[in-house]
């Protein structure tokens, strides 16, 4: 199966609480991520199925303007707690990378091309995965 992936940048903060506890057992699960912190972000945003006429899956350009309108262009420098998507979950990498994988879904399929998954780097050396498998014949 043939696959693409694109890169991509942003800037949050965040603090890793559940809202029905207190800041003493917030620090007690997440321990010095509940306090209010940043992250310089990686997104990768991969694409699978098989190439078209032209020879791709999809237009990079297109899968940038894609991303930046559905996810950029909401969580760049914003506090991720204070938006609707993680209004009552925290925003974990994991939670981050499930989120933005269904944000992007409807959007990321064609006729021969699906969203196969999405990866949220919170630091160079730690980072979550949201995948799907889907067959597409050749």
């Amino acid at each position: 199966m043939l696959s693409i992936t694109r890169e991509f940048r942003f800037e949050a903060a965040h603090h890793l609480v559940l809202s029905h506890l207190d800041q003493e057992n917030n620090e007690a699960i997440f321990g010095c991520c509940a306090k209010n912190h940043g992250h310089g972000y990686r997104l990768r945003v991969t694409l699978g199925g098989t190439a078209n006429a032209c020879g791709w899956l999809l237009n990079f350009s297109t899968l940038d303007d894609i991303v930046r309108r559905q996810v950029l262009s909401i969580y760049d420098h914003s506090d991720l707690n204070t938006l609707d998507d993680f209004r009552d979950i925290p925003p974990t990498a994991e939670n981050i990378a499930r989120v933005v994988f269904f944000r992007l879904k409807p959007h990321l399929q064609g006729e021969n091309f699906y969203l196969r998954g999405v990866s949220i780097f919170e630091t160079p050396d730690a980072w979550a995965s949201w995948e799907e498998e889907r067959a597409f014949s050749e």
